[in-house]
């Protein structure tokens, strides 16, 4: 594929992340959904009436409106980075020209999976800035091969993950950074779910091993 973004990016809560990383995969929200896991309530309706929730979405950039409205509302959050021609390469990649949130019909969001139209929609994204919206599609799930980094906003959501990753052993060796610059309004963030993302981490520390996700408020 020659039009390609060099990364692609999925924003995730924090206290999802341990599962994330052990399972080794994003996994859709229907599976989710079957595994106890929450989906996001703003997008569940939205997601099952427009077909979507069989896939994983990435988007082509860091800095959404989907996840400034997590940090404006102090919801932990992490991006997973991933190599972009190396995902985009997988089987079964499709495109969305725009995400769920412009609502007009089921048919206007039907995925692309024509090589030709794909890489004619990547062009006109990233050449000349149309479908600023354009998502990223795998079906029912993503492996984490591809995954170049995850990235937290501060120091300190970053070295919580990092402890109970080690102490859970519950990942491979993924790369933690912390660049906050890559979450929009980080200047002005303050945490509203840290501290019962921390009791969750602990909690598993102290059991030797994860539990089932909490229902923190991410949405």
């Amino acid at each position: 594929m020659n039009a390609a973004p060099a990364m692609l990016y999925h924003a995730a809560p924090l206290h999802y992340l341990p599962h994330i990383l052990q399972c080794g995969m994003l996994r859709c929200a229907n599976v989710l959904a079957a595994d106890g896991v929450a989906p996001r309530a703003g997008a569940k309706r939205r997601d099952r009436m427009l077909g979507m929730h069989d896939w994983v979405h990435l988007s082509t950039k860091a800095r959404t409106p989907l996840l400034a409205d997590k940090i404006r509302r102090g919801y932990a959050h992490a991006l997973l980075i991933f190599d972009g021609p190396a995902t985009l390469a997988l089987p079964g990649v499709a495109l969305l020209p725009q995400n769920t949130k412009a609502w007009r019909s089921r048919a206007a969001f039907e995925p692309v999976t024509d090589p030709a139209h794909r890489e004619r929609l990547l062009d006109e994204h990233l050449q000349h800035g149309r479908h600023p919206s354009l998502e990223i599609l795998v079906q029912y799930a993503l492996g984490l091969d591809t995954l170049s980094r995850v990235t937290l906003i501060d120091a300190d959501e970053a070295q919580m993950l990092r402890e109970l990753t080690v102490a859970m052993d519950a990942a491979r060796s993924v790369p933690i950074s912390v660049e906050p610059e890559l979450f929009p309004g980080a200047a002005a963030y303050y945490p509203q779910t840290r501290d019962a993302a921390a009791a969750y981490f602990d909690a598993c520390r102290v059991s030797g091993h994860l539990l089932a996700p909490p229902r923190i408020p991410f949405d």
